[in-house]
């Protein structure tokens, strides 16, 4: 349907300057969108960097509170057992968890960053590319 016959149709009056303001509005509210949709994903990452890193004082914490109190109850009595399992499982415990929890920070950081650069950027920028190509298409500048 050409400009002509729109005009035609509804009675001499010419829709393209609204369509363009349309076109425009629509345009900018999408790149407002995918824009938000980036500072989202931002924010995400680093609430979630931000509790591997609390997990982390709290491992450090726990550790040291638990070798004060293992300490102060080997000085109350002597060379008991039950004391020097229970170092030694706690020892144990932390060797196993602290390696996983120190490396959680990279891979977080990692796997943000790669779904960043070879996800969500390019579908953000080619989904306004092709929005801006079929708008372009449907009401031209």
């Amino acid at each position: 349907m050409s400009a002509e016959q729109v005009t035609a149709e509804v009675g001499g009056i010419d829709f393209t300057g609204i369509a363009k303001v349309w076109k425009e509005a629509y345009l900018a509210g999408l790149e407002a969108g995918l824009r938000w949709q980036g500072e989202n994903e931002y924010t995400a990452k680093s609430i979630m960097k931000q509790g591997i890193l609390r997990s982390q004082q709290w491992l450090a914490f726990s550790k040291d509170y638990l070798d004060k109190s293992l300490e102060q109850i080997q000085a109350h009595q002597n060379e008991n057992p039950f004391v020097a399992l229970s170092r030694q499982v706690i020892q144990a415990s932390y060797a196993v968890l602290e390696p996983v929890v120190n490396s959680a920070v990279d891979v977080c950081e990692t796997t943000f960053k790669s779904y960043e650069t070879t996800v969500s950027a390019p579908s953000r920028r080619h989904l306004l590319e092709i929005n801006k190509k079929v708008m372009e298409s449907v009401i031209p500048s």
